[in-house]
């Protein structure tokens, strides 16, 4: 019953992931992504906007360094985890690889949060694509536990 429920997880988690490239790809074709391959500095003058959209800013700032923080740290913890472990497949590893997906894609939004609001465009990478792929990616370590313990319990 867990496997049935895992396999539908992966595969909706999987659509939607091909659907959002499709749509990423179609954007990008159609040139309306703007460039996200320059590097221009991005300045926001705290004087000059509204006190709402300033501590909106640093809030988006502190959610960008806690979140590349912890996407290094997760990184560390799923080698660490998978160099100690017999199998790759456990629970904690599957946590661990979700938890990067989460924080790859709270880094895309909380920088372009702030890059709407000093700029007022919208620059997108693809923190968000890798993030869905990192969940997805700990659904299937999931699964490959219930395989795993499967296989264990028959030998």
């Amino acid at each position: 019953m867990e496997n049935e429920k895992l396999t539908k997880k992966i595969k909706r988690v999987s659509e939607v992931i091909v659907c959002a490239m499709a749509v990423y790809l179609l954007l990008n074709v159609l040139n309306l992504l703007p460039d996200s391959g320059s590097n221009t500095q991005i300045i926001m003058q705290a004087k000059e906007q509204p006190f709402w959209k300033a501590a909106l800013g640093l809030i988006a700032i502190a959610v960008l360094i806690a979140s590349v923080i912890g996407a290094f740290v997760s990184a560390l913890q799923v080698m660490y985890t998978l160099s100690r472990n017999r199998t790759p497949f456990t629970n904690k590893a599957a946590d661990y690889v979700r938890n990067l997906g989460i924080y790859f894609i709270a880094i895309e939004i909380s920088s372009t949060l702030f890059i709407y609001l000093a700029d007022g465009r919208i620059s997108l990478d693809l923190f968000w694509l890798a993030g869905l792929i990192m969940y997805s990616f700990s659904l299937v370590f999931r699964y490959g536990k219930d395989l795993q313990q499967q296989s264990d319990e028959t030998l």
